[in-house]
């Protein structure tokens, strides 16, 4: 297979900061809708507990609204802490993205995969960055400044034509 594009991307701390900041910009409004609406409605079947005198479930009621409260606020946290000091943004992992007419390929010290570009789930462009999501929460960052094949241009045109209704 010819290749069609080649990047080069080194993840570093102030990498992943951006990458985060993007994230929280793009989904953090769902999030907290989403967050809202569960709380409302555990909310009210606490109240309607309490209204018919079911002491027991409305308080397995509060106590599941607590638990849902510390992991809506918590698991992010940590979430985050825990990729800021994983070894590929620690040692500055650095990924080689390979792009051909059917697949992509992913090549570090470490790891070597393809991946067929229907399973990408979106693709958001900045304006130094292509974030790559692979689902929700894990994104392939490719930095516009480090294609050793292509351009970035070029790029945008083959991803979009490849995943036209996934490109934001």
């Amino acid at each position: 297979m010819n290749k069609l594009f080649e990047n080069t991307t080194t993840y570093t701390r102030e990498l992943y900061k951006e990458f985060v900041e993007f994230h929280n910009r793009k989904y953090n409004l769902k999030y907290n809708l989403y967050t809202l609406f569960v709380l409302i409605l555990i909310v009210f079947c606490m109240v309607l507990q309490f209204y018919y005198n079911e002491i027991l479930l409305g308080c397995i009621f509060i106590l599941f609204l607590m638990v849902f409260l510390v992991w809506r606020v918590f698991h992010p946290i940590f979430f985050v802490k825990k990729e800021a000091n994983s070894n590929k943004v620690k040692k500055q992992l650095t990924n080689t993205y390979s792009f051909y007419d059917n697949y992509m390929e992913v090549k570090n010290n470490t790891d070597c995969f393809s991946l067929k570009y229907y399973k990408i789930h979106k693709v958001f462009e900045t304006d130094n960055y292509f974030y790559l999501y692979i689902n929700k929460n894990y994104s392939f960052v490719l930095s516009k400044n480090t294609f050793s094949i292509g351009d970035p241009n070029n790029f945008y045109s083959f991803i979009k034509s490849k995943l036209w209704y996934k490109i934001f």
